[in-house]
């Protein structure tokens, strides 16, 4: 499959053909791809603020921490299930990667299809323009968007398979996107998912739900827990996880300054991964 197909125009829904450095729809709505290789399809008026998402600050956090492998089990556990998928199919596949991020996961993902010679082309949107820009410097062979998970410029029944992992999920969205037989895969954390670090922001740390996201349209088919532990040994380390995750604007600042004075810090990490089906 080439770069950039079955995308859609974002203003009137058609098609959008290559031509050059440029997305163009059959009604001459046109979108620059970037010299970093990506094509921005936001709209103004799907945005909820004037840079939606991650800022500067906290993509670049997220790719510093997760470049140091912290989050490694989780990437590895997410090639195990997809392989698995791939295994049973002929046709080579395309994996949407809906809310990537920086790319961290959808980079994991598609160097291992390479080097396992899975047929698999993968894409990657999110609605942050700067971690879209760090993405698209890691993998030249994946085709990353700025783009909403809300209104995906995406053709109908054409993706194989959908990552959502720690991102907002769109029902209504991915059924639409995704093949009749194909699979969307979420991500969310487990109880015990960074409880040490909670337990030096808030005086009475909380574990989480574990709900999963609301999918009507899908069925679960199957769960894999992956828990590990990890060990961070400086402070840099530690401020990049807390800017990388929504304790950064709900911890009270005695809490901060909790963390401010550790160098070190043993936390467990769990995530569920969820597959799930078409209903």
């Amino acid at each position: 499959m080439s770069r950039f197909e079955h995308l859609i125009c974002p203003v009137c829904h058609q098609k959008l053909l290559k031509t050059g450095q440029t997305l163009i729809c059959s009604s001459r709505h046109s979108f620059d791809i970037a010299s970093k290789g990506y094509a921005n399809l936001l709209l103004s008026q799907y945005k909820n603020s004037k840079d939606p998402g991650d800022n500067k600050e906290m993509a670049k956090a997220r790719k510093r921490f997760l470049d140091k492998g912290y989050y490694e089990p989780l990437a590895r556990g997410l090639c195990k299930v997809f392989t698995q998928i791939l295994a049973v199919k002929e046709k080579e596949s395309l994996l949407l990667d809906a809310g990537c991020g920086d790319g961290y996961y959808t980079n994991f993902l598609q160097r291992s299809f390479a080097e396992n010679n899975y047929p698999c082309s993968v894409m990657g949107m999110d609605i942050s323009k700067e971690a879209i820009r760090l993405a698209a410097g890691r993998n030249k062979e994946i085709t990353f968007l700025v783009a909403s998970l809300f209104k995906l410029p995406f053709e109908t029944s054409r993706a194989d398979l959908i990552l959502n992992a720690f991102a907002p999920a769109c029902d209504g969205e991915f059924v639409r996107a995704l093949k009749k037989n194909g699979n969307l895969v979420t991500v969310i954390p487990g109880k015990r998912h960074l409880f040490e670090l909670k337990s030096i922001l808030y005086d009475e740390p909380y574990e989480n739900d574990e709900k999963e996201p609301d999918l009507p349209s899908f069925q679960g088919l199957d769960q894999v827990r992956i828990k590990s532990t990890i060990y961070l040994d400086s402070h840099e380390d530690l401020a990049d996880l807390l800017a990388m995750t929504p304790y950064s604007y709900r911890t009270p600042r005695e809490g901060i300054e909790r963390l401010n004075q550790l160098d070190c810090l043993e936390i467990a990490i769990e995530f569920i991964i969820g597959i799930h089906s078409p209903k």
